[in-house]
């Protein structure tokens, strides 16, 4: 019993120690020699000694994983825009990569998504609209990077509706896209070595569903950051900062009272007189006051905006709109400072 609970531990080590291993890097020379030693029927005392001896070097490893934070089907509007589904991508190969990215709907269903938009993680949590798009992606070996997937849905869409998308991860090494499991790429690899593709041709591909659960509204919104600036610092999302909000406002049929509110979240301080509403569609492009009209933050004038700063947690941002006799669109704008 004691010989069984030995092995056991230390089989169980062994693989352990497996499982932690890091795979050999492309390019390294492997050396191995094999000697024997004898003596002559006249001589024994004097040893001899033959040898022989082989060499290789590691060849390049073409592979990769991607998972996606959606194990089910996303629920969606439809007529929503910049729906998220989040990617993670390690390269599980031995060399350093570059993988193209691309999304691609999917067959067997009811609908396809469009404005389909792929951008890497900044390192906040969640997307916020101002990461980076990207079309590939460089990773060093067992290296990992998030990506978001964005896309609109349809509003001709009806509940329980399905769009299937197939995020695909393929290595940008000539040959390696209409290549096959167990390919060698001639001096393709890191240094001038051999690439050989691994599951899926070196590449991976993600399957992911939307599934509608509400028709498309009669208003729709969207908000989004336009920009993250620091007076000193530049682009980046520190306290000073400036972050600039839009909202996209879509009327899709006549409606009655139409009202915006937008309750700032703590951490953020409200620049004041930076109200400004355009009557189309401008989302993506700064509004000025050559483009939109500026709104006063008082709610007893005639104007549309209105900031009450004891509304909610931390101050309230309102434009009332009021009846719509049509369909139109909105784009409101306003800047708060990172505290």
């Amino acid at each position: 019993m004691q010989t069984i609970k030995r092995t056991s531990l230390l089989l169980a080590g062994m693989l352990a120690s497996a499982s932690g291993w890091a795979a050999t890097s492309v390019g390294t020379q492997i050396e191995n020699t094999a000697t024997a030693t004898y003596y002559a029927p006249s001589d024994a005392n004097s040893q001899l000694t033959v040898s022989s001896t082989t060499e290789f070097v590691v060849q390049e490893k073409i592979d990769v994983t991607v998972d996606s934070s959606n194990t089910n089907a996303l629920e969606v509007q439809a007529g929503s825009t910049a729906q998220v589904i989040e990617y993670t991508i390690k390269n599980t190969g031995n060399g350093n990569e570059t993988f193209d990215l691309t999304v691609s709907n999917g067959t067997g269903d009811e609908f396809d998504v469009s404005n389909v938009k792929i951008y890497l993680d900044d390192g906040v949590p969640g997307f916020q609209g101002t990461e980076t798009e990207v079309t590939n992606i460089n990773l060093d070996p067992e290296e990992t990077a998030k990506v978001f997937v964005v896309v609109d849905i349809p509003a001709t869409a009806g509940i329980d509706d399905v769009a299937n998308i197939n995020f695909n991860v393929t290595s940008a090494t000539p040959g390696a896209a209409t290549g096959n499991q167990g390919d060698v790429l001639a001096g393709q690899g890191d240094g001038g070595t051999d690439a050989v593709l691994a599951n899926n041709a070196g590449g991976a591909i993600e399957g992911s569903s939307y599934v509608v659960t509400s028709t498309a509204g009669l208003v729709v919104i969207a908000k989004t950051v336009l920009s993250t600036v620091h007076p000193t610092l530049g682009a980046v999302a520190v306290p000073g900062s400036v972050v600039t909000y839009q909202i996209l406002v879509q009327v899709t049929d006549a409606v009655n009272n139409l009202r915006i509110v937008d309750d700032l979240p703590l951490n953020l301080t409200y620049n004041t007189g930076s109200l400004l509403l355009a009557n189309s569609d401008l989302a993506g492009t700064e509004l000025t006051s050559s483009n939109a009209v500026a709104n006063t933050d008082s709610a007893a004038d005639s104007d549309a905006g209105r900031y009450d700063d004891n509304a909610g947690d931390n101050g309230r941002v309102t434009f009332v709109l009021g009846d719509q006799a049509a369909a139109g669109e909105y784009t409101i704008q306003f800047t708060a400072t990172i505290d």
